[in-house]
């Protein structure tokens, strides 16, 4: 595909050698090879300073895609996939981050919804701290057909800490029936902050080696078994306090 006659100029790039910056992905996968990344969050780390800062990109964001021109921001993968961009999702993705925010990507993690059913449901569940009431419809069981509208009823969570297994957390991170993309992202930051604090208290980062194998069918990435390693002691020291949310 040529690309098209009409392209913004790219943003500068604002990210520093030193920062290390990663890629959170929710695929909306259900079966079937085409996909779009439900839920994008940057986590850009510093590890000079042991901060960490989460950026939520709102799922229908405009922007341009390097050889497919302006499109939602939650295509970017799905393109590069489908029409052999070269280093396929992936790199289109991060390439369409790069040229309109400015963002270099350096890692890449998605999962969809089955993996993230699978990781919280492996750390025991997590509590998260619901600041007010959330209402939204939901699906009644997860095995049951998405696109039957019978099979829906609304929920109401919190406000309170809330213990959420993977289906629950799943449908707080992601809903927005009644909220908006913005609301949706910082839900999802929420959640994140939730599965990272239990895998602290769980000791699932001195057990890394064995996790990666174990669930290493669910998670799609960049990031080798050397590279979490390597990451480890960092995450060891690290609380919710070194996290900035925007």
């Amino acid at each position: 595909m040529s690309a098209p006659n009409y392209a913004p100029a790219p943003f500068p790039i604002l990210t520093d050698t030193e920062t290390v910056t990663f890629a959170l992905l929710g695929s909306d996968t259900r079966g079937g090879r085409s996909f779009r990344t439900d839920t994008i969050v940057i986590a850009a780390l510093r590890p000079k300073s042991g901060q960490v800062t989460l950026i939520s990109i709102p799922r229908d964001l405009w922007v341009y895609v390097p050889s497919y021109g302006m499109q939602r921001v939650n295509t970017a993968y799905e393109f590069g996939d489908i029409n052999h961009y070269p280093g396929g999702g992936p790199a289109s993705l991060k390439d369409t981050l790069l040229y309109n925010l400015g963002i270099r990507i350096d890692h890449l993690a998605m999962v969809d919804f089955d993996g993230f059913r699978q990781i919280v449901d492996t750390l025991g569940g997590v509590d998260v701290p619901v600041a007010c009431a959330y209402t939204d419809w939901h699906l009644i069981d997860p095995s049951y057909d998405p696109y039957n509208e019978n099979n829906w009823s609304l929920y109401t969570v919190g406000p309170g800490v809330v213990h959420m297994d993977g289906d629950l957390s799943l449908w707080y991170a992601r809903s927005r029936k009644k909220s908006s993309d913005f609301d949706r992202g910082r839900r999802s930051q929420e959640v994140l902050r939730a599965i990272y604090s239990r895998a602290l208290q769980a000791g699932v980062i001195t057990k890394i080696p064995q996790l990666y194998n174990d669930l290493n069918y669910a998670v799609t990435t960049d990031l080798g078994l050397p590279d979490l390693l390597q990451l480890a002691p960092l995450a060891l020291h690290l609380t919710n306090a070194d996290i900035s949310s925007y």
